[in-house]
């Protein structure tokens, strides 16, 4: 027959090892936030690149309209005058704008 004295014996043994259990459990938790806290920090650094990424393409993109745009200006104010010359390679050829355009579906086509 265990005495009183035994079972009081025992008690702070059991209340020390269910202590650890919850401090394990509590130290457990607290890794698994962390590295949650981590992955966080990587996506949020991944979105701030990515956002810098689609500026800069944004920013290129918008340069090369604005390029196109001059391009078809410049095509557009040569096609009053009825002759294109076209830069190949530093090979100049002359042309008119009826020739480049009387194929459907192209690029000069497209542009006039």
């Amino acid at each position: 027959m265990e005495s009183n004295l035994d079972r009081i014996q025992d008690n702070p043994q059991q209340l020390r090892t269910l202590f650890e259990k919850v401090r394990e459990d509590n130290v457990s938790q607290l890794n698994e936030c962390s590295d949650y806290i981590r992955t966080i920090e990587k996506l949020c650094n991944q979105a701030i690149q990515m956002n810098a990424d689609l500026e800069n393409k944004l920013a290129n993109v918008s340069n090369e309209e604005k390029e196109w745009k001059d391009i078809t200006l410049k095509l557009s104010t040569t096609s009053i005058k009825g002759k294109i010359i076209l830069d190949v390679g530093n090979v100049k050829y002359a042309t008119s704008v009826d020739t480049l355009i009387r194929e459907k579906n192209t690029f000069f086509a497209a542009l006039f």
